[in-house]
């Protein structure tokens, strides 16, 4: 383990382009957990208006403080949840908002200033200056997003549209997962020597990632409708293994999004399922002559692990902010070790045919 870590070390000390996307991957991971914060503390209608230039600004003046109060207190939230909030509060809720904003302004910069001068020194890799422009599209896409989710929140409704929580969600993973693999690109300097992946292996590792991203995406819908706050029991649901009620609307589709008692039953479901499979690939990677890809579903299998341990405590205390902020930094990890034995199984042994033109 140690060595790997030199290894990184000097790889990043040698790669500039490297450099940049780690860096970028950290700022990125940060965004992710203070969004979770943000949501957790109930802060992200806080700022009403959406401004990409003047919103930099922070409030410093007591007349800059009370216009922005003035502002929120003509949102239902204010109305009909927080009537007796003071401008002390308002501050706090007010500074997650805004440093969320904050750090997804810098994380333009930091992705786009040295993606311009890459692209000029011509030190991108092929598979880079075909998928980077991609990201680039889907961070401007956020943005708008991001503003979409909070204008749900705004008019009629006291709470964001979990749909439009998802969609934001969802899109950060997805860049997160992008540039981790461009990122794995750039440190694998070499293939797994001789071994022969099965096609079943390699069908399981799309399948975990696939199955974490859902997981992802319907955390999202537990957060949007505060469904951690219901049915606090474990391992029953409800007092049931399958309770009544899972499809309570009408419209049977709508239970998968709307009904808070199936919301949770699938998140749980889901949970079990991956667990299942990750230990089903610890055995079948043991097989393989390959240390670094068994100890890579190691580390995963113990990440999945302690994500449900986690997730099951959350629900009985009824997601706590910290517990919550523990849960979604193990979404993050589960998410990137599942993409790493995924790179590891599929995508290795074409990375010498990728290299820098």
């Amino acid at each position: 383990m140690i060595t790997q870590f030199r290894n990184i070390k000097r790889n990043i000390s040698e790669d500039h382009v490297l450099t940049w996307e780690i860096f970028t991957i950290v700022v990125l991971v940060a965004l992710i957990v203070i969004g979770g914060i943000t949501r957790l503390t109930e802060s992200g209608l806080s700022i009403t208006e959406w401004s990409p230039v003047t919103g930099i600004f922070f409030p410093l003046s007591d007349v800059s403080w009370n216009n922005e109060f003035d502002k929120y207190k003509l949102i239902p939230e204010f109305i009909l949840m927080n009537p007796e909030m003071t401008l002390h509060q308002f501050k706090i809720i007010y500074f997650w908002e805004w440093f969320h904003r904050f750090i997804a302004r810098f994380l333009g910069l930091v992705f786009f200033i040295p993606y311009v001068y890459f692209i000029y020194h011509k030190k991108l890799s092929r598979i880079e200056n075909k998928f980077l422009p991609f990201i680039l599209l889907m961070g401007i896409i956020q943005a708008f997003v991001g503003w979409y989710m909070v204008k749900s929140g705004l008019s009629e409704n006291i709470n964001v549209s979990q749909y439009r929580l998802a969609m934001h969600l969802s899109i950060a993973f997805l860049i997160l997962g992008a540039i981790f693999l461009l990122a794995q690109y750039r440190y694998q300097k070499s293939t797994e020597i001789g071994i022969r992946i099965p096609s079943n292996y390699k069908i399981s590792s799309y399948l975990l990632v696939g199955f974490v991203f859902l997981q992802i995406i319907f955390g999202a819908f537990m957060s949007g409708l505060r469904a951690g706050k219901s049915y606090n029991t474990w391992p029953l649901l409800d007092g049931e293994i399958i309770p009544d009620g899972l499809f309570a609307i009408s419209k049977w589709y709508l239970n998968f999004f709307e009904n808070i008692l199936t919301v949770q039953f699938d998140h749980r479901m889901l949970a079990y399922f991956i667990i299942v499979l990750i230990f089903l690939q610890l055995k079948w990677m043991r097989r393989l002559s390959s240390k670094t890809i068994y100890k890579s579903t190691q580390y995963l299998f113990l990440f999945i692990f302690l994500q449900i341990v986690i997730g099951i405590f959350a629900i009985l205390y009824q997601v706590p902010i910290y517990l919550g902020i523990i849960h979604q930094i193990g979404a993050v990890l589960v998410y990137l070790f599942a993409l790493r034995q995924f790179y590891l199984l599929n995508l290795c042994e074409i990375k010498l045919s990728q290299a820098p033109l």
